[in-house]
């Protein structure tokens, strides 16, 4: 029997092969991640006559802040922090943590609401009198059995709070380009951001 550095030939081609549909399943995986980002970012722009992701905004105070994204709807300006976690979200106002029991595992994490409130106020420190809000957005993989806060949205509930828009020159856009693009020239990419 033929075998190459101590192991028969067959053994190879079945390592070969693994090693194959390892990198098969991992390209698959990927680029069906790449289309849900996809999605998801296509709901979150239907809404914005214009848009920012993953800038970095000044606070007032000498500082910056991140910003997932700033968006441009009919009602004013609107601050997204995404949150695409799979599972049964526990969510509070005033808890300090909130829990998330996945399929695979149980974790915890900050009560994001006090740092997008920060970040509501950056925008406003930037845009003035404009009309500022801001949401916790989560993807349709998490949901709210006990219910959630104000804040928060589902990515299905985003169009029925801020309806989708066209993207045309004129209108309420254009009532609000000359704060648009002091934001816009205040923002800065943020070099960490993926």
């Amino acid at each position: 029997m033929k075998s190459f550095l101590g192991l028969p030939l067959w053994l190879w081609v079945l390592l070969g092969l693994a090693a194959l549909a390892a990198a098969v399943w991992f390209v698959l995986e990927r680029l069906r991640q790449a289309r849900a980002r996809r999605a998801i970012d296509n709901v979150i722009s239907s809404v914005a006559y214009d848009e920012l992701r993953n800038v970095l905004l000044p606070t007032g105070g000498g500082e910056q802040i991140h910003v997932n994204y700033l968006l441009l709807t009919q009602r004013g300006l609107l601050v997204i922090d995404l949150f695409d976690v799979a599972g049964v979200v526990f969510a509070g106002e005033k808890m300090e943590q909130w829990s998330v029991f996945g399929p695979k595992r149980h974790f915890t994490f900050s009560n994001p609401l006090p740092m997008l409130y920060d970040r509501v106020a950056a925008v406003r420190h930037v845009a003035g009198d404009m009309p500022v809000e801001g949401r916790i957005l989560f993807s349709m993989r998490g949901e709210f059995p006990k219910g959630r806060p104000e804040q928060v949205l589902r990515l299905d509930a985003l169009q029925d709070e801020f309806p989708a828009v066209e993207r045309t020159p004129g209108g309420v856009a254009a009532a609000f380009a000359p704060v648009w693009e002091q934001v816009k020239q205040a923002a800065q990419p943020n070099p960490l951001a993926r």
